[in-house]
């Protein structure tokens, strides 16, 4: 009986890394497609959607050109058939990426309309924009320039044309107004994309939390044709740049696609390289085809298929004292740039009912080349009982399971609910598991096993006793304290605890509260009292 319970009441599981590729939300490669620059109006399908998600594709880029709306307002029609196509993208289980534009060509005779009618036609938009902020993960500043590029204009007075190095301070201004435009009228949710690092270093010289950026040469010639500012065709970006590059889109979209051949850089060793620095989460598959054609034949193409953006990994769970401690990585090129929660869900394994708790307020916390450990005390939670435990991390809004994020592991995934199965069937008993009956005499006496459990006699003395309910009062709070270098930790039951630091490699790094010692960096603190271990991850400036 003792054995049993202790099998129950701790438990400890491993997981297998997949080596398999698979579709998640709001990542990977992805494929290009428009509303056609006439007017005819060219629809999404709901079958070349479903074919993409055959292709393990999430997400598909869609611009809207606006070509016969120079001069004029965009006509009801347009507006209404851009919610078709959120619908027919909704439908699919997949999400776009959006960008307006008046010409899909630099030789066209209009590249796009004035100052004061962009600025309308923002308005326009961002109703059906707002009403659809579910499935859009990112508005890039298109509006100026041919395919919305922000390049070459027709508007010179308002905009300039060409080298942004010599716009104006009014262009500059006016450039502004159209992306703060941008901006005001869209949902917080919804991420901003540019297309060039000085456009935010200008624009917003203190940072701006919703702004990523696209990068449509990338890996190309000078500086991927202004994504950096450089001197010469093969000059690289100045260190100052690329940090801030880097720095700015650590929990920010960074997207696009490659415009040329250009050797070594095009290449599978550099490319994977960049991809990783640079948080790349999305990809065009369909330009340039060439590149594309070079990575499938550099053997690199599969890598990038699975490390493009997010690619979270369970590493281990363990279960004791009504506590899931769950530790994963993240082996993706970059992280998450939208908000989202993740719960435990336990599931009753006689009645089939389920309850969530949640375990995480936002994954965008879940850096790669971290230790990420989630801990959560299930006491209270649901009645006492027998429950099987899945992590779900679905998405803020959108219920179908085709919108929770699936870890890369092996007998895991749970595709009907958008689960992955922590393969943890645990006994929850809210006043017996917080107690150290296992250790004691209490639980090894006849009382346990004999019919007399059932008696007041029995009973009466293990609900009323002060041990069973003091454990459960408050959890055990572990504090970092800049100013000290120290931590404090409250709530302790009792005078007799040990205190353990670790590094992120597993590495022992002190034994104390005092963590003067230690560099900057993070660290796994773990506190031990009365056979119970509380953990936390803390960074130490």
């Amino acid at each position: 009986m003792l054995l049993a319970a202790v099998a129950t009441y701790g438990q400890n599981q491993t997981y297998t890394a997949s080596t398999e590729v698979f579709s998640n939300p709001d990542r990977g490669f992805y494929h290009y497609s428009s509303s056609g620059s006439s007017s005819n109006y060219s629809f999404l399908s709901a079958s070349t959607l479903n074919s993409y998600r055959n292709q393990n594709m999430s997400v598909v880029q869609r611009i809207f050109y606006l070509t016969q709306f120079t001069s004029s307002p965009i006509s009801s029609t347009f507006l209404t058939n851009m919610q078709t196509d959120f619908n027919t993208i909704r439908n699919a289980g997949m999400k776009v990426m959006i960008r307006f534009a008046y010409s899909n060509s630099e030789s066209a005779a209009v590249l796009d309309a004035t100052k004061a009618q962009i600025l309308a036609h923002i308005q326009q938009v961002a109703p059906v924009i707002n009403a659809n902020k579910d499935v859009i993960v990112m508005y890039q500043y298109g509006w100026i320039g041919a395919w919305g590029e922000n390049y070459y204009s027709s508007q010179v007075a308002d905009f300039g044309t060409g080298d942004y190095t010599r716009y104006t301070t009014t262009q500059w201004a006016n450039r502004k107004e159209v992306l703060d435009a941008m901006i005001n009228a869209t949902a917080v949710e919804i991420p901003i994309q540019v297309r060039y690092v000085e456009y935010k270093k200008r624009l917003y010289p203190n940072g701006h939390s919703r702004i990523g950026f696209y990068n449509d040469a990338f890996l190309g010639e000078w500086g991927d044709s202004g994504m950096f500012l450089v001197n010469s065709v093969q000059s690289a970006p100045s260190s100052a740049d690329s940090t801030y590059l880097t720095t700015q889109t650590e929990n920010l979209p960074m997207t696009g696609e490659t415009n040329q051949v250009n050797a070594p850089r095009t290449n599978c060793s550099n490319a994977v390289l960049e991809m990783a620095k640079y948080n790349w989460s999305l990809i065009n598959k369909d330009y340039l085809t060439d590149n594309i054609n070079t990575w499938v034949s550099g053997g690199c193409y599969t890598e990038m298929d699975k490390k493009l953006g997010y690619r979270f990994e369970l590493l281990n769970s363990s279960y004791a004292n009504n506590t899931i401690t769950i530790n994963l990585q993240n082996s993706g090129y970059a992280n998450i740039y939208r908000s989202r929660k993740a719960y435990i869900v336990l599931r009753n394994t006689t009645s089939g009912a389920e309850t969530s708790v949640e375990i995480a307020a936002d994954l965008k916390a879940w850096k790669k080349s971290m230790a990420i450990q989630l801990t959560k005390n299930l006491s209270g939670a649901v009645a006492d009982g027998t429950y099987q435990l899945f992590l779900n991390l679905p998405d803020p809004t959108l219920t179908s399971p085709l919108y929770s994020i699936r870890c890369a592991n092996t007998g895991t995934w749970d595709a009907t609910k958008g689960y992955n199965n922590l393969n943890q069937t645990v006994v929850i008993s809210g006043s017996t598991v917080t107690t150290p009956i296992v250790t004691t005499p209490v639980v090894t006496t006849p009382v346990v096993t004999t019919p007399v459990v059932t008696t007041p006699v029995v009973t009466t003395p293990v609900v009323t006793t002060p041990v069973v309910t003091t454990p459960v009062v408050l959890p055990v709070e572990i504090i970092y304290v800049s100013s000290t270098e120290s931590l404090v930790i409250n709530n302790l039951p009792s005078t007799n605890y040990t205190v353990k630091v670790y590094n992120q490699n597993g590495n022992l790094k002190a034994t104390s509260t005092d963590l003067s010692n230690l560099r900057r960096g993070y660290y796994i603190v773990k506190v031990r009292c009365n056979g119970v271990t509380t953990t936390k991850n803390i960074y130490k400036s």
